[in-house]
């Protein structure tokens, strides 16, 4: 494995609230855990990255919304969104500077700087709409990132999402579009409401969103099969020039606002599996993106595996397994299979 895997990091100390889940504790306790691990010293950090221009944040968000937001911070603390989604004074700059770190790291792996890395950025993105805030996002730091590849020459893209929340905002930015595969990964049935495996993308992007939403317990033995059999076939079929993967980690058993049982190591399998099909399509070329997580252990342990994975080191877990007996995913693997035609 190369040496060169990058890992931005933008914490938004300044974006907070301590009694929320998605509080400021969160990005300096995965770098806390690289310290601990010895792995922080492998990485190339990218450091002081720009700020994202609102001109890269209109390739994928309307500027009416954009003006809200800044006239919102004005009146902050205040609460956005039902979820709740909250703002302070310092929030769009701090959603700027996310998203702008997000392109930094497209940025090093086209130019050859890095191979792979992880984006360790906050607020998180992927339920940021066209034209509003949502789901503790702000802007859709992802598929700014995807747009801006794209200027770069970058034609086809891949975005796996495996946050157990389905990410609504990067399917409705990207669901008439055949240049972006859109893989979400999520719990059914619960926050944000969608994703189901009928929502398959429209008009030229008919085909192109493939929605997963697993049974509530399901966890490391899904993963594997759909893996294998439906996520990996599928993304072939696309042939990506660049992989992106939004990564939450409120799958793991730990999390407090869901009930899917991943355990640690499956975060490594996936980051495999990516890895190699990175490796086969698009030179290597894969970037993930920090989304949720609020168990602060599972989320350590699960980026620390990402990260494990992009420097070829094997999976740890310091958290053991889940408790529940697996939920089965015959019969959604078959409806996914007969949907997608697999």
């Amino acid at each position: 494995m190369p040496a060169n895997v990058a890992f931005a990091a933008v914490p938004s100390p300044e974006h907070n609230d301590p009694s929320h889940p998605e509080h400021n504790g969160r990005v300096p306790a995965i770098l806390e855990a690289l310290r601990a691990t010895k792995l922080l010293e492998r990485l190339v950090e990218i450091s002081d990255p720009d700020p994202a221009s609102i001109a890269q944040v209109t390739a994928v968000h309307h500027p009416d919304y954009i003006r809200k937001l800044r006239e919102q911070v004005r009146s902050a603390p205040v609460y956005v969104d039902p979820a709740p989604t909250y703002i302070t004074r310092a929030s769009f700059d701090c959603a700027l500077n996310a998203a702008g770190a997000g392109i930094a790291m497209v940025e090093a792996i086209l130019d050859g700087s890095a191979r792979s890395g992880f984006a360790l950025i906050r607020p998180p993105g992927h339920h940021a709409r066209p034209r509003a805030a949502m789901g503790f996002c702000l802007f859709g730091n992802i598929a700014i990132a995807a747009r801006h590849a794209q200027k770069r020459g970058i034609e086809r893209i891949l975005i796996v999402d495996f946050d157990v929340h389905h990410g609504n905002g990067t399917q409705e930015i990207f669901y008439h579009d055949q240049t972006v595969f859109l893989v979400s990964l999520h719990q059914a049935g619960i926050y944000p409401g969608g994703g189901r495996a009928s929502e398959t993308g429209s008009g030229a992007g008919g085909g192109f969103t493939l929605n997963i939403p697993l049974p509530a317990h399901a966890g490391s033995a899904a993963l594997q099969q759909l893996i294998g059999d439906l996520i990996i076939p599928a993304a072939r079929r696309f042939a990506p020039g660049l992989i992106l993967a939004s990564a939450g980690f409120d799958a793991h058993w730990r999390d407090p606002l869901a009930s899917l049982q991943y355990v640690s190591r499956d975060y490594h399998s996936l980051a495999t599996a990516l890895q190699k099909l990175a490796a086969e399509c698009c030179s290597g070329r894969l970037a993930f993106f920090l989304e949720g997580g609020y168990d602060l252990p599972a989320l350590a342990d699960g980026a620390c595996n990402i990260f494990r994975t992009l420097l070829g080191e094997p999976a740890e877990d310091t958290l053991g397994p889940a408790s529940h007996p697996e939920s089965h995913i015959e019969n959604l693997l078959a409806e996914l299979r007969r949907i997608h035609g697999f």
